[in-house]
């Protein structure tokens, strides 16, 4: 032990403390004792004085003493000088981390005016382990339930004192180079704290990560994949979970401040038309958020016709109602117009959604779809009354289990003839209503309540009451909503801030758009022909290849599945019969105009979907047409549909490359030169050396600026991970916890009743019914503790 003689007391046993990093005085401590086995640290492997990195002594009382064995250099020396206390604390950590110990910042010194003079630091298994205490109302000690720990202090009397020095900083004045207890050594050092930071990189990696819904833990295994080894990732698990904590922490009550203050920066941009739009309660409280950009209102403006949207919920820790506004482009995929959060499902937040949503498009949809929620059906009635309001086929099918019983549903003979009432496109709505009462009958379901409602509102979800409106055909393909809302359930989890949902929003549509773009490169290539007919080619020059494959079914089915007899001709019109093989030999009526080729059918086929079905397919080929008629390809369907409106960018920037952050730019740019250079390099170990040269001259280089720029702290970094910084006050305050239909009480299945009127049954050890076995039971337990 090195002792400075001046009148600074060098602390030989350290007391508890309630914190690491508490600077308060304490008193010394007599008592001597080493360390025992129950304090051993977690992944920390002992070292029994065998070690090459340190010497192990017994003193004259039988007590253990461990000294590292480290340069000179390295070492701490008296009388040596630090300009501030940061800095030595550094060079002691440094230290520790080198020999195998942590450290930390201790108690002070202060003259009777309050002025520091003197500073412990400590070894991290300095102080002894308080008991945890239980006191009952009157303050005396009872005894209670403890947690399974350990605790890892064993008053380690290692420890420097340093003084201050006027304007030379601090000195080293007293060095206790002995510990109590032997170093971490092999695997376990990568949990001593010296060897863990969440660096700006792991912090950036993990706020990544969780715009794609990955949570800390997948993270850390992700680094550690990339990095070869736990070891190489340099935090533990806990430190990734800690952080994410953090952030959930730091974004508190600005929550929702900190989300608006965000679109108002993206509606600021020159460049940029994003919309977005609020409302509070009395007391400040958000109610409703609406938001679109301007990639989503140029795809409105092209495909906006039909429109679906479908609450759905445990999207954010608020259970506030998520409503994506849902349509089909010309690839047949979903594309999300816009979207919003409403804190109930009642009249006036459907009112003030679909009139803000209005705003923001410039007009309403001319049909839109909806799961049969009263207060959407009131609001659309009242605020919308020139929109067609239809409901999904999906969620109502999908309720046909539960309605009709397990046995029925099971039954295939009633399940395909009640689909060949519902889905049918070519029924009448006499031909329908015949059919299902023949269903009905037959399978005597007429008391069946849940089957005479929907019965009764048959105009509003079967095909064949909505021959009024154009490009019905996309209301039955497939559940949008449905399909949109799981989509978006990917990259959202019930716990999510406002903050951290609309980021991952923003992470869902840039995968959605990137699907886009990647169809409309795939629409450029050039398609295999199934037929050598002209205007199957035609349309493959014409059509998206989704579309095209559509089209081309129904040329191909022309040719081969329908007969085609002349009736007659005129002057103007040829007009066909055709038998369609496929549709059990129903006959439609088709004309070709001799003037431009304009033709038309029975089946309505165009008017439902946009494009022609094969009986007039085979009537153009009977007439020598070529090409479709151009007034029969919709803009909606052909490649050129959005050119206008092109890729515009990632939506979680704004659009534009003007709108994204540089040195997030920078920061990707400088990783891909960096994976080309692994890339390069390959195998090579000539070529890695060189790669290993050259960034170590890039750190030493940046080390050495990082003192004299202003480098971001953490608060900062924090902020841009989760927006921008916001006042003390709050402007609107956080939405109210909502109790919305999608949580709390409902109505449960048949299956989940049946399982909760199971007899409990018969335990052996008691004799009693009752939800517990043998294994279980209460009285077998105090049989076999006594």
């Amino acid at each position: 032990m090195e002792v400075a003689h001046e009148h600074i007391d060098v602390i030989p046993h350290i007391e508890s403390s309630e914190s690491d990093q508490t600077d308060y005085e304490i008193e010394p401590q007599n008592s001597e004792s080493s360390c025992s086995s129950d304090s051993d640290q977690e992944g920390e492997e002992q070292n029994e004085g065998h070690s090459p990195e340190s010497v192990c002594f017994t003193s004259p009382d039988g007590v253990k003493f461990w000294t590292p064995i480290c340069e000179d250099s390295k070492k701490p020396q008296l009388n040596q000088h630090y300009p501030t206390l940061e800095d030595a604390f550094i060079f002691y950590k440094e230290y520790g981390r080198i020999c195998g110990f942590d450290v930390r910042k201790y108690t002070k010194r202060t003259d009777r005016f309050g002025n520091l003079y003197a500073k412990y630091l400590i070894c991290n298994r300095g102080g002894s382990p308080r008991p945890k205490k239980l006191l009952d109302d009157e303050g005396n000690v009872v005894e209670g339930p403890f947690r399974k720990t350990t605790s890892k202090r064993c008053n380690c009397p290692a420890q420097v004192v340093l003084k201050t020095a006027g304007n030379r900083g601090f000195v080293l004045m007293g060095f206790i180079e002995e510990h109590n207890h032997p170093f971490v050594s092999g695997a376990g050092r990568m949990f001593l704290r010296c060897n863990r930071h969440v660096s700006h990189a792991h912090q950036q990696f993990i706020m990544d990560c969780a715009r794609a819904n990955i949570g800390a833990t997948r993270a850390h295994s992700l680094v550690k994949e990339m990095t070869g080894s736990y070891e190489n990732v340099g935090a533990t698990i806990s430190d990734f979970k800690n952080f994410s904590r953090d952030v959930k922490v730091r974004i508190g009550d600005h929550d929702t401040d900190k989300l608006l203050g965000k679109m108002k920066d993206r509606r600021s941009k020159p460049e940029n038309s994003f919309y977005y739009d609020y409302k509070v309660d009395m007391k400040g409280h958000l109610t409703g958020l609406f938001w679109t950009d301007a990639i989503g209102q140029a795809n409105y403006e092209v495909f906006g016709d039909i429109v679906s949207f479908d609450p759905t919920f445990r999207t954010n820790k608020y259970n506030m109602v998520f409503v994506p506004f849902t349509g089909v482009d010309n690839h047949w995929k979903n594309v999300t117009f816009a979207a919003g959060l409403l804190s109930n499902e009642k009249y006036k937040s459907f009112k003030w959604l679909i009139n803000t949503f209005k705003t923001a498009m410039g007009r309403a949809p001319s049909c839109v779809i909806t799961d049969q929620c009263p207060a959407i059906r009131k609001a659309l009635e009242k605020w919308w009354p020139s929109t067609k309001h239809r409901l999904c086929m999906w969620h109502i099918m999908n309720k046909l289990p539960l309605k009709v019983g397990p046995k029925l549903a099971s039954n295939k003979n009633f399940v395909e003839k009640l689909k060949s009432a519902v889905y049918s496109d070519h029924l009448t709505p006499e031909a329908f209503e015949e059919r299902w009462k023949g269903v009905i009958s037959e399978f005597k379901l007429e008391s069946n309540v849940w089957l005479s409602e929907m019965f009764s509102i048959r105009d509003k979800w079967i095909p064949a009451f909505f021959s009024d409106i154009e490009m019905a055909g996309l209301l039955r393909t497939t559940s949008r909503s449905e399909s949109s809302n799981f989509f978006f359930q990917h990259y959202h989890e019930s716990g999510d801030t406002l903050v951290e949902f609309y980021s991952s929003f923003e992470s869902a549509m840039d995968k959605q758009r990137l699907r886009n773009a990647d169809d409309e490169r795939r629409s450029e290539q050039i398609p295999l022909a199934a037929t050598s007919m002209s205007i199957e080619s035609d349309a493959s020059n014409v059509y998206t290849l989704e579309l095209y494959y559509m089209i081309r079914e129904e040329i191909k089915s022309g040719c081969f599945h329908t007969i085609m007899s002349d009736m007659s001709r005129d002057d103007e019109y040829r007009y066909f019969k055709c038998k369609d093989e496929l549709l059990n030999d129903q006959v439609f009526e088709v004309s070709v105009r001799h003037q431009d080729s304009h033709v038309t059918c029975s089946c309505k086929l165009f008017f439902r979907r946009g494009y022609l079905c094969r009986h007039a397919f085979a009537a153009l080929h009977q007439c020598g047409i070529k090409q479709i008629p151009r007034a029969f390809v919709k803009p909606r369907w052909q490649k050129n549909a959005i050119r206008n409106h092109s890729f515009l960018g990632s939506s979680n920037n704004g659009g534009t490359c003007v709108d994204r952050d540089r040195a997030k730019l920078k920061r990707t740019r400088a990783w891909f030169e960096f994976n080309n250079c692994i890339s390069v390099a390959g195998e090579s170990e000539e070529f890695l050396d060189i790669v290993l040269n050259g960034l170590n001259t890039v750190h030493s280089s940046l080390s050495e600026k990082k003192g004299s720029c202003n480098i971001d702290n953490s608060s900062n970094r924090a902020d841009k991970f989760i927006g921008p910084a916001t006042a003390p006050d709050i402007s609107v305050r956080n939405p109210n916890i909502s109790r919305n239909k999608g949580c709390g009480s409902r109505i449960k299945s048949s299956r989940e009743i049946s399982i909760e009127n199971q007899g409990t049954r018969k335990c052996s050890t008691c004799n009693k019914f009752a939800r517990h076995n043998s294994r279980t039971c209460p009285e077998g337990k105090n049989v076999s503790t006594s």
